[in-house]
């Protein structure tokens, strides 16, 4: 293993580690008030709601996805008719929004 690798996994580690602290420090009612806000024109965003792929409902993305996958589509979405909110939502939303999403899988 070179050095630039075993660096390029230590960072990687390190960003997937800070990623899961920072989704359990999101606040869920927070995330909620944001969803309800710009999510739910496209996405059911209730909890227990159907699971639906075009777009994917959050109970969905909730069961399948990690919170480290899900802060990455919110960051970087991967189609191109989802906006990209993190041109308006600060750091801490979108923490708020990976802690609403992860908080539909109980």
């Amino acid at each position: 293993m070179t050095m630039r690798s075993f660096r390029y996994g230590l960072a990687l580690f390190l960003t997937v580690l800070s990623g899961a602290a920072t989704a359990q420090d999101g606040n869920v009612t927070m995330g909620q008030q944001i969803a309800e806000e710009y999510c739910v024109a496209c996405h059911v965003i209730d909890r227990g709601g159907p699971f639906k792929l075009e777009p994917p409902s959050f109970a969905a993305i909730a069961v399948y996805r990690s919170a480290e996958q899900i802060r990455a589509r919110i960051v970087q979405p991967i189609h191109a008719a989802m906006p990209r909110y993190t041109q308006y939502m600060i750091g801490g939303n979108i923490d708020d929004m990976v802690a609403y999403i992860t908080s539909l899988e109980d």
